[in-house]
């Protein structure tokens, strides 16, 4: 009877240090400042993706466009509920269409406009570049370690940019 004890108290003691230790790694796998800004960038990016696509489908009339335009939206509101989840600012929700706070961005998304609206085949390169940028990136932040929900939200914005790359080049 008196073993039966000692092992139920073992065993609610290592069901009671297994709970406390699931809340220390929860604690300790919060975003860092620079995955913070990364967030930040990152849909600054998905905006410029989804405001490209949104102009390029208006103006080049690819259904293609107007397609991605729609997931690149589910990314933006994927990336956005990360950062409303650690209170994050968001600098997406106060900015039209085609307007970045982000400087390299504003420049860059004048540039793809500019060449993707000179044909269809042109368009279809700048969705290549998108594309192409957004992996590169998101693959770079999957590098470290980082909470679930975040690796969980780029690794599905990993595939929507493998995905989208693979119906611009074919």
């Amino acid at each position: 009877m008196l073993k039966k004890r000692s092992l139920a108290t073992i065993a609610i003691t290592l069901v009671i240090a297994s709970i406390s230790q699931i809340g220390v790694a929860q604690a300790a796998t919060r975003p860092t400042v620079a995955q913070k800004l990364q967030l930040q960038y990152l849909v600054e990016e998905e905006k410029l993706a989804r405001d490209v696509y949104t102009y390029l489908a208006a103006n080049v009339t690819s259904q293609k466009f107007s397609n991605i335009a729609r997931s690149e939206q589910t990314h933006m509101d994927l990336i956005a509920g990360v950062l409303k989840t650690y209170k994050y600012y968001n600098p997406t929700l106060v900015r039209k269409a085609g307007v970045f706070r982000d400087a390299s961005l504003q420049s860059l998304y004048n540039e793809l406009i500019a060449k993707g609206e000179a044909g269809l085949v042109e368009a279809l390169e700048v969705g290549v570049a998108i594309e192409t940028l957004d992996i590169k990136d998101i693959e770079e932040m999957l590098e470290d370690a980082m909470p679930a929900d975040m690796k969980y939200a780029l690794d599905r914005l990993l595939a929507g940019s493998y995905n989208h790359l693979a119906a611009f080049t074919r």
